[in-house]
């Protein structure tokens, strides 16, 4: 099973592996570092006169990646930040010095940067240092203590039979209640220390991911994203893990109130645990902070699916049974209609950028793919109907299947048009997914774990790629804040970590690759969630279903 950490580099080329200019193909020698289009020399020309309305900049290849990305002014078009104003704190460019900020001190903003580079760097450190060395160590505690709990309340339950025994027959019934309160708190405890642990560790690996996200912005030189960084102040918390281990006080034998007399039990694991969990909920806080980077208005008044190609192209479909593409700037750039007149019921994209979608109905059920304008169907479905699709690593397609008479699910793995692998029931042959008037989605992961959310029982169903059940994710549900859990469209990032989106509380759940809850990801913006995709930089696009409005997250900062 891969690791968080197992994260792809683009930037590294492997042996044997040519990296050919975008326009012809020839070696690539250059880079337009606006564009991020390789190049040739003699393709530059090209290149330039193809888009001559904006502007580029052409860079070595190999020294692309050290190259500063100025951010655009605001207040300029067309001309990039180089200095920093110290006064209004943003980036500004020469016009502005003498307009806007006229007799603002001035820095440029290579130096801002650099600055803030080394406060990521010690915010990074102080990370590392404190909080998740502090976190291990009380991991490594707990674990010892559980043990020493278990053997605890093994002498507890001897010395309880000891002390039975020097009692009448009579109280025999006493003994046995006692034996049995015992099993039940042993049992709380266990649990309730069990779950921080899995929980603390699952903490821990997103602080961890957290960390080395924020030595990636201290590395990078894209002085935007630097500057946008917003530092933390939880960087020396530490945790405070203490609890009295259970025990047994036993009591005389007295004539009166045998059970009153005969003992007392006593754990303060339960109140403890609850106070280590109020401490993690602040370090939890520097996992996932959810902020809007753009957003853009399509029109399209009820958005019922979304994926996207690239960090700039989506894909989206309304209640109509047009299918929509828009570019950047929110202008409609393609559009297709399906060929049966539904509308499909979920859109994927395969690794090579081709968009595929399913419809579902009694007498026409299809998967179809466009590629390069065309359409082609992949797939027609005789006896079952497609709810959901996603595209694996592997160019297959994984596709929730409902059955025509709406009492079973399944989810198939198709290779082309032929069924390899069926997923349906657990092993007690029971069924894994639950039939209803919602659609099951699916997705899967880099670990090949094939995640299901299931709206008709409010739970996430992950197998692993044989189809064994892993593990059920019924929604962190918290007294006075959410009550119920009802997912919808679920992602995978590239740390196997799941985005379940719960349209019940207008939020969206990031879970540990074992089902262990990390945080919430929320936001004024998300308003009547209608979709939810991520972009290859990582980026999560959320679609509001009414008003056509989608917005742009960064929620691992």
């Amino acid at each position: 099973m891969a690791e968080g950490n197992d994260v792809e580099d683009p930037d590294i080329v492997y042996a044997q592996h040519l990296i050919e200019c975008e326009l012809c193909s020839n070696t690539v020698s250059l880079q337009c570092s606006v564009c991020k289009v390789n190049l040739c020399g003699e393709c530059v020309g090209a290149h330039i006169n193809a888009k001559s309305s904006q502007e580029h900049n052409i860079v070595s290849y190999k020294l692309r990646a050290s190259m500063p990305i100025l951010p655009p002014c605001a207040s300029h078009k067309n001309e990039k930040c180089n200095l920093f104003c110290t006064k209004c704190q943003i980036p500004i460019c020469v016009n502005c010095i003498t307009l806007n900020h006229k007799a603002h001190p001035a820095i440029k903003l290579e130096d801002r940067c650099k600055q803030k580079s080394l406060e990521l760097v010690k915010e990074s450190e102080s990370l590392e240092n404190n909080v998740c060395k502090n976190l291990e160590d009380n991991i490594a505690k707990m674990q010892k203590q559980l043990e020493e709990v278990r053997v605890k309340y093994e002498k507890m339950q001897t010395e309880v039979t000891e002390h039975g025994r020097q009692w009448h027959a009579e109280i025999d019934r006493t003994v046995q209640k006692f034996s049995e309160e015992i099993k039940s708190m042993e049992d709380r405890d266990i649990t309730l220390l069990k779950k921080q642990i899995e929980e603390s560790k699952a903490l821990l690996r997103a602080l961890s991911i957290h960390c080395k996200e924020v030595k990636k912005f201290a590395n990078s030189f894209n002085f935007k994203d630097i500057l946008n960084y917003q530092l933390r102040k939880e960087t020396s918390h530490r945790f405070k893990f203490f609890s009295t281990m259970p025990s047994f006080t036993s009591t005389k034998i007295g004539a009166n109130k045998m059970y009153e007399t005969f003992g007392k039990l006593l754990s303060q694991i339960p109140q403890e645990v609850k106070s280590f969990a109020s401490e993690q909920d602040t370090v939890r806080k520097l996992c996932s902070r959810s902020t809007i980077c753009r957003s853009l208005e399509t029109r399209v008044d009820t958005i019922c699916n979304l994926v996207c190609i690239d960090d700039n192209t989506v894909w989206l479909n309304g209640e109509n049974n047009a299918i929509i593409c828009f570019k950047d700037t929110s202008v409609e750039f393609e559009r297709h209609t399906t060929v049966s007149g539904y509308k499909p019921t979920n859109l994927a994209i395969t690794r090579q950028g081709d968009l595929v979608y399913a419809v579902c109905h009694s007498l026409h059920s299809h998967a179809y793919i466009i590629t390069n304008g065309k359409l082609k169907e992949l797939i027609t479905f005789d006896d079952w109907r497609p709810i959901g699709i996603c595209c694996t690593a592997e160019d297959e397609f994984l596709v929730s299947l409902e059955s025509k008479d709406e009492t079973q699910v399944k989810i198939a793995r198709f290779s082309d048009s032929e069924i390899i692998q069926e997923i349906q029931y657990d092993d007690h042959h029971q069924p894994l997914y639950q039939a209803g008037k919602y659609y099951i989605l699916v997705e899967e992961n880099k670990n090949l774990d094939v995640s299901a959310s299931d709206p008709n029982k409010n739970e996430v169903v992950v197998t692993d790629k044989n189809g064994t059940l892993r593990w059920r994710y019924k929604g962190n549900l918290q007294p006075g804040k959410f009550s119920s859990f009802s997912p919808s469209f679920i992602c995978s990032n590239s740390y196997c970590q799941l985005l379940v989106m719960d349209t019940d509380n207008e939020c969206v759940h990031l879970l540990d690759m074992d089902g262990i809850f990390i945080t919430y990801i929320t936001h004024p913006n998300i308003q009547g969630i209608g979709a939810m995709s991520l972009d290859r930089s990582g980026r999560l696009w959320i679609a509001n279903y009414k008003g056509g409005q989608i917005n742009v997250f960064k929620y691992i900062q």
